[in-house]
Order: C-alpha cells, then sequence, then structure tokens
C-alpha cells in the first residue's frame, strides 16, 4: 500500500516592488510523505521570488522527467523550469538541451548544494549551463519557516530592493535571495 501525498496550501498575497507585480493566489501543491519540509518550503518560495500567473506545480518529486514547478505559455511551449534542491541531474541537463528558449532556475536552501549542483552540471557538460540561473535562499529565513511551517498558511509577502518582507500566519520574518554566480 503507497503512503498518500500530503496537500499543502498556502494563501500568498504578493506586492513585488522591485518587478512591479502584485497579486493574490491560493498556491496548492501536494507533499510527497518522503519529501522533506525543506523541499515544500522552497517551493513556495519559488512562487514568491519567481511570480507568474501561469506558474504550476510540475510533480518534479515524483516525475523524473519533470521539474518542480514550470511556467508554460499559451500553446505550451515551456517559458520557466525552476528546481528547489538538488535534483537530479540529467534530467537537468537534458532539459537544458531541449528548452532551448526556456529559462532556467535553481533554487537552494544550502550554499554546499549549490555549489555541488554547478559542479555537477560542469562534469556533464551540460549544453547552455549559462542559462541556469542559481540562487540560494537566506539560511534564517528558511530556519524560520521550518519552525512555524503547516499544512495551510497565509502569506503577506513584499519585495523590495532584494529583500523578502513575509508576514507568516502573524510572524514577520524577513530574508533574502542571493543570485549565485
Amino acid at each position: 500500500m503507497t503512503s498518500r501525498a500530503f496537500r499543502c496550501q498556502v494563501r500568498l498575497g504578493l506586492n513585488d516592488i522591485d518587478r512591479q507585480v502584485y497579486g493574490q493566489r491560493t498556491v496548492v501543491l501536494a507533499q510527497q510523505p518522503d519529501e522533506p519540509d525543506e523541499h515544500i518550503l522552497l517551493r513556495f518560495l519559488a512562487f514568491v521570488f519567481f511570480f507568474h500567473e501561469r506558474m504550476e506545480d510540475a510533480h518534479g518529486w515524483i516525475d523524473l522527467a519533470r521539474p518542480d514547478l514550470e511556467v508554460r505559455d499559451l500553446i505550451d511551449e515551456l517559458e520557466v523550469w525552476v528546481e528547489c534542491g538538488t535534483p537530479p541531474i540529467k534530467r537537468v541537463t537534458r532539459a537544458l538541451g531541449r528548452h532551448k528558449g526556456a529559462r532556467f532556475i535553481a533554487l537552494f536552501a544550502d550554499p554546499e548544494e549549490a555549489v555541488e549542483f554547478r559542479a555537477d552540471l560542469r562534469s556533464h557538460r551540460a549544453r547552455n549551463i549559462d542559462r541556469m540561473e542559481v540562487y540560494l535562499v537566506d539560511a534564517h529565513l528558511m530556519e524560520r519557516l521550518e519552525d512555524i511551517a503547516g499544512r495551510s498558511m497565509q502569506w503577506s509577502a513584499t519585495l523590495n530592493e532584494g529583500l523578502l518582507y513575509l508576514d507568516c500566519d502573524g510572524e514577520l520574518l524577513e530574508g533574502k535571495i542571493t543570485r549565485q554566480p
């Protein structure tokens, strides 16, 4: 008998002053029984930092050919491929070669994982490696989120000058993501 996924949701109010993107959305993701809390939180944070009205869960944790999140255009062409945490390297190298017009993003909570990911991409001689954007989430923000996170959360997020101000169910958090070289 297989274990069932947990339904997790964030009611997100977003004010991205940097990109002039404002909106509200309920983001519902399935957390698999073997999926770490850090991974699901990175997926929710990716919705905040890279918000797009067509961003969807691509089920990358269970489907090894798919990213964690993706954005597709109106004719179903891939626009954005988002990985959260360390993905299978073959999946990423294959996608970099196939989807030449897409933006590729990898979001990490651990700096060592980000460095190892870059090294793995180079060692596998991934094509178009320069299109992979690697970001690191502030460690303190991740620690606090892991402490207070639940299956259903209300987030009010403001991005201004690269900083995230997040009201998570009444807890005020602050952090940023940094693009890695």
